[in-house]
């Protein structure tokens, strides 16, 4: 399986055509974990093939594993549109999943229950998404049945199941039950690396509410050193030194400016636990306003960006074919993009993409009037929770050690420092401590900032059916609370003699 996507097998006692030699050359190189080559060898065969549900239900697949996910979802969904399988409807609830649209999630693996009946994979997705959409009643009887089975029959329960129930036992407070479940999980053998990882960060959120520090700790820092990537502090610090030299004031007065004029777009800006899911969540509960998570369309575009500069021509021409025109497509077709993923009337919609702070500049250039948020929390505070939360991957490999963490918060800052000096558009400062000890003033704070009449609704962000897609979804579908604000001091001996930035509340 790849993604939890069964991969299908050509017979190869039949003379293959042109079309089947494709598709199995896809396969092929997916399971060498080569995307790219996978989607080139449907290149041709797509172009003559637009409707095939099997060619249509492997580019899904291959965006999905490539995080690609609302391409995922539209291969998914023209894939089951051409021939509704129980496999395309279970690749269209995992993009589903993914974007955060639960409901939507379900309906695809009812409808992949219904042509066949038992299918695990569509009901562990389903609990799954339940889960992080503060569904708990819902996602434990949809795992039940599977669960009972296992027990009277004297085998072992699936391990997608065993997790789901373990988050489940976490949500509802029993903690020692999800920590026996996880622990049961990791002494099987079969358990994949990838997999293990995960059940070792959940293992640390049990412990962790359990008040069990010293252990949480350890679980953390097991999972963490699963497939670490390497992180180069100064080589970090050059590269921002890098991005502020080019993206100076000077510079800047000969960058292109889109014309875009739309105040819809707000972004905000900051390191992962820094309270951006929270913000985002109280926007969202506004009537006039809405959130999109965190969109990369942005970052995909200064990718492009970066690929065509050259630093030997003055601006704008280092940007060769990317003028103020491109510039102002870019931007306009965003504002398209987000405003057909938020309800209808939304005047204020915001991102929260975790790369935004490097972008803040771009950002300026491409929507005049747009609105800037910088979450931030105490370095300590933020290094803790990402050790302990599982971000672990090619964008964040700070996360791993907390030395690491104290560096990026450093850098984070030292760029939004560069961006509050240089560029003339609002950009409101939010701490996270403020923010979830006085609601009452923060809040109304926040909300006048984008320009809204206050809504007490936004004190009641919790209630909302949303599903937030990140490490922070099981917090922000609760009240507010402040139990997590100093929460570095129940690992003062696990972060003595890392050295911090200074921070004030």
């Amino acid at each position: 399986m790849l993604g939890g996507v069964t991969v299908a097998k050509s017979d190869p006692s039949r003379q293959a055509s042109r079309r089947d030699k494709a598709v199995a050359a896809a396969w092929a190189k997916l399971r060498e974990g080569d995307l790219a080559a996978a989607e080139g060898s449907l290149s041709e065969v797509y172009q003559k093939a637009k409707h095939d549900p099997e060619v249509l239900f492997l580019l899904g697949v291959i965006a999905l594993n490539g995080r690609k996910i609302k391409r995922a979802e539209e291969f998914a969904r023209r894939s089951v549109e051409a021939l509704e399988r129980p496999d395309s409807l279970l690749l269209l609830a995992q993009a589903q999943r993914q974007l955060g649209q639960t409901d939507a999630c379900a309906e695809s693996c009812a409808r992949a229950l219904a042509l066949r009946a038992g299918f695990e994979p569509a009901i562990e997705v389903m609990a799954g998404a339940l889960e992080e959409g503060g569904r708990y009643d819902e996602a434990e009887a949809a795992i039940a049945p599977i669960l009972e089975r296992a027990r009277s029959g004297g085998a072992a329960a699936p391990q997608g199941m065993l997790d789901v129930a373990a988050k489940l036992a976490i949500q509802r407070k029993r903690y020692n039950e999800a920590i026996e479940t996880l622990d049961g999980l990791l002494t099987d053998e079969s358990l994949a690396a990838q997999s293990r990882c995960s059940v070792l960060y959940s293992k640390a959120k049990a412990l962790d509410r359990s008040k069990r520090y010293e252990e949480a700790f350890k679980a953390a820092r097991e999972a963490n050193a699963i497939g670490e990537l390497p992180f180069d502090p100064e080589r970090y610090a050059a590269q921002v030194a890098t991005l502020v030299e080019n993206w100076s004031a000077e510079h800047m007065t000969d960058f292109p400016v889109s014309s875009c004029d739309s105040e819809t777009p707000v972004f905000i800006a900051g390191m992962p636990r820094s309270g951006t899911s929270l913000i985002d969540q109280i926007i969202d509960a506004h009537p006039a306003a809405s959130g999109v998570g965190e969109l990369a369309s942005i970052e995909h575009f200064a990718y492009q960006l970066s690929a065509a500069y050259d630093h030997t021509k003055p601006p704008p021409a280092c940007f060769g074919r990317y003028d103020r025109f491109r510039w102002t497509r870019v931007a306009r077709e965003y504002v398209k993009q987000i405003e057909g993923q938020a309800p209808e009337g939304a005047r204020r919609i915001v991102n929260k993409a975790l790369g935004n702070n490097k972008l803040v500049g771009l950002i300026a250039r491409l929507f005049p009037r747009t609105r800037i948020i910088h979450a931030i929390r105490d370095p300590r505070d933020v290094a803790i929770s990402c050790f302990m939360g599982g971000f672990n991957n090619r964008l964040h490999p700070w996360t791993t050690r907390l030395e690491w963490a104290a560096e990026a918060w450093e850098q984070s800052r030292r760029m939004m420092d560069h961006w509050k000096a240089t560029l003339d558009m609002p950009i409101l400062e939010v701490r996270y401590e403020r923010l979830v000890a006085d609601p009452e003033n923060e809040f109304p704070r926040l909300i006048e900032f984008l320009g809204l009449d206050w809504d007490d609704r936004c004190f009641e962000f919790h209630k909302s059916r949303r599903t937030v897609r990140t490490l922070s979804y099981d917090q922000v579908n609760r009240p507010l609370y402040t139990s997590s604000s100093g929460r570095h001091v129940h690992y003062a001996s696990m972060i003595e003699g890392v050295k911090f930035p200074s921070y004030e509340v």
